[in-house]
């Protein structure tokens, strides 16, 4: 038996467009255009909706999915990482990525029941400077190193693009990485932004999610892959995990 899902990742910019409008419900249009079974969000937060209500609420009220969020800073309301899944989401683990002096940065580590199949999501958004990415790619790819699991799916926007985007292979990327431009919005020229598996084969399908609507809401536009599992292979190797010694 095999279960198909949709994932995405997107670089929100605080729900602020091309227009330099914050708009929390365009973006949250982009995201119900998309209709993903599990989100990874970056730069959620920062511009306040309301008084009451932060940008992560906000999309966690809305959407109705489970929620993790991943705080890195304060711009007068808590700005950073977001993951929203269908389905139950456990064993969290918040990875601190930040290196002194630059903006700190971190990644939600966390496990989700999909239908009783385990997948391990690593969502996360890198630094601009490459000093700065070479120290968080080597403590993603201890976290991943030590804790394995049958299948794990990174996302997010990475801040890597040309020659240095081999580096990813630490972390379990296809040596041949789709070129899926991304940003800037308007215009796209960067792959910045990145899905990937670990085993690479469980990706099906990939594209950036290009519509009037996505090119105007954030300066990065939306990944989008299809997520094939084969249930009995996952509960095999899953099986062997635990019967492996320590």
């Amino acid at each position: 038996m095999s279960l198909r899902l949709r994932v995405a990742t997107y670089n929100i910019h605080s729900c602020v467009g091309i227009d330099k409008q914050c708009n929390p419900e365009r973006t949250l249009a982009v995201l119900r255009e998309i209709d993903a079974d599990i989100y990874a969000l970056q730069e959620v937060g920062g511009n306040p909706v309301s008084s009451e209500i932060d940008q992560f609420h906000f999309f966690d009220r809305h959407l109705g999915m489970k929620a993790v969020a991943g705080p890195n800073l304060r711009r007068r309301s808590p700005f950073g990482n977001a993951v929203f899944a269908k389905w139950d989401i456990g064993a969290i683990k918040l990875i601190d990525l930040s290196v002194s002096p630059f903006e700190p940065r971190g990644a939600i580590d966390c496990a989700i029941d999909v239908q009783g199949t385990g997948i391990r999501i690593i969502a996360t958004h890198l630094g601009l400077f490459p000093h700065e990415r070479e120290q968080q790619l080597r403590r993603l790819g201890t976290a991943l190193q030590t804790e394995e699991q049958p299948l794990t799916i990174f996302m997010g926007d990475f801040n890597i693009f040309g020659p240095e985007r081999r580096k990813l292979r630490r972390l379990g990327a296809p040596a041949q990485l789709p070129k899926l431009r991304s940003f800037p919005s308007r215009r796209p020229l960067m792959s910045l932004d990145r899905i990937w598996s670990v085993p690479n084969s469980n990706i099906a399908t990939i594209h950036v999610h290009k519509t009037t609507l996505a090119h105007a809401a954030s300066d990065h536009l939306p990944l989008v892959a299809e997520i094939v599992i084969d249930v009995d292979a996952m509960a095999e190797k899953t099986a062997q995990n635990e019967l492996s010694p320590v």
